[in-house]
């Protein structure tokens, strides 16, 4: 098993909170890693994918908890809401009788119905609970380096890029293959079983819990319509003429696949000190480049390189593998791209400790300042300028002015 950096953000959130709650997509690796980690530390384990744990859980749940005494991970925890109410109660006598410091650790509660999970924790258990996001592998996971939050930096970003090479060719294999966790425990599993799996599962057990689908056929083409423009703008009305279902129902479906984690919004920088004219519609990026990829009809990586789609299977790659550093620290940071009326474009905008830094993702090893002119926009800002840069397939860093530089994929 690939040890996961989010582990010791879970340790750290137990020392601190009664209840830690770890939310993610399926098949993130949340049920292994807190069985595996915390059992051995004490915790008692109880899954509600088995039907009388869940049926006692939702009938009694006062008796479910006094047969499974704290310190106590429940899995597949949103299936049982009932519980949440009487986890609070217990938070709070225990807080009461013992102290803050004693209440802590108690509960760990994990599940792949994100949506339904972070409802019926933020309803119960405000002030009780630390809510953390796990994504999938990242690729320092994978190559087994060290791993730390992205921000572009002269030193350390150029540092960073010489833990593990990294070619066009092999970061294309592994955008294919994607990031699962089980994908790289066993390296002989057939990534498009698995994928085939993973769909026919989500579809059957969990959207039926979260959202009624009319037309299973109609939900399946715009999943792979939507995987298809990961990286791009959100223009409802174009999903709503070629699936046949109205703008709101598209609207209803993205909403419910953001809150699921299956997909990610990224909505427009705007600050009054730059311009007016920005655009208002949010960017859309799949969670995980191997479902993506595999939606869209992508089975190897060869194709993947003659396909018009490589720039945004890249442009994913990136901002997954960013977004990932953040979320195994528990620092989910606000995340911006900006496009003007003046197709002015910047992929990603970071900001920081005061500081703003301008990001292009691209498919491609050789660039000049030509390809920065967006990033003029940004000068205008009131934050403070950190060092920009240009996240790519090339193998070594390199300068293109005082300001920005251009990183390897192994920079992240």
């Amino acid at each position: 098993m690939i040890n996961r950096t989010i582990l010791k953000t879970i340790e750290e959130s137990i020392k601190q909170s009664p209840v830690t709650v770890l939310s993610g997509p399926r098949q993130v690796g949340k049920s292994t890693l807190v069985y595996n980690e915390f059992v051995k530390k004490g915790f008692s384990y109880v899954g509600l994918d088995d039907v009388r744990e869940k049926n006692t859980a939702k009938s009694d749940p006062i008796s479910f908890l006094q047969q499974h005494p704290y310190p106590l991970i429940i899995d597949e925890a949103q299936k049982a809401k009932e519980l949440f109410p009487e986890i609070e109660r217990i938070v709070n006598r225990v807080r009461l009788e013992k102290g803050s410091k004693v209440a802590n650790g108690l509960y760990i509660l994990s599940g792949s119905n994100s949506k339904a999970l972070l409802e019926g924790a933020k309803e119960s258990l405000a002030g009780r609970a630390n809510i953390l996001k796990m994504p999938p592998l990242s690729m320092r996971e994978i190559q087994k380096k060290e791993e730390t939050p992205f921000y572009p930096n002269k030193v350390s970003s150029v540092n960073r890029a010489k833990d593990f090479l990294l070619s066009e060719d092999a970061l294309l294999k592994f955008i294919v293959k994607g990031f699962m966790p089980e994908l790289y425990d066993n390296p002989l599993k057939d990534t498009t079983s698995f994928y085939s799996s993973y769909i026919q599962t989500y579809l059957e057990r969990d959207l039926p819990n979260v959202l009624e689908i009319k037309d299973e056929t109609k939900f399946e083409n715009f999943l792979l319509l939507l995987a298809s423009n990961t990286g791009e703008e959100l223009v409802y009305e174009n999903y709503s003429s070629k699936i046949g279902v109205s703008s709101t129902t598209i609207k209803t479906w993205i909403d419910t696949l953001s809150k699921m984690g299956i997909v990610y919004l990224v909505f427009p920088y705007n600050e009054n000190s730059i311009t007016k004219r920005v655009v208002k519609r949010p960017k859309m990026y799949f969670f995980d480049t191997g479902l993506a990829c595999f939606l869209a009809g992508i089975r190897d990586s060869k194709t993947l390189k003659l396909s018009f789609l490589k720039g945004r299977f890249v442009e994913t790659y990136f901002f997954n593998e960013i977004r990932k550093s953040y979320l195994n620290f528990n620092d989910d940071i606000p995340l911006y791209y900006y496009r003007d009326t003046n197709q002015n474009e910047i992929d990603l905008v970071l900001i920081k400790n005061g500081t703003i830094s301008s990001v292009e993702f691209k498919s491609g090893i050789q660039f000049s300042l030509k390809n920065t002119k967006s990033f003029n926009i940004l000068k205008s800002s009131k934050l403070l300028p950190n060092t920009n840069c240009i996240l790519c397939t090339t193998d070594k860093p390199y300068s293109l002015s005082e300001e920005t530089i251009v990183l390897p994929a192994s920079s992240i």
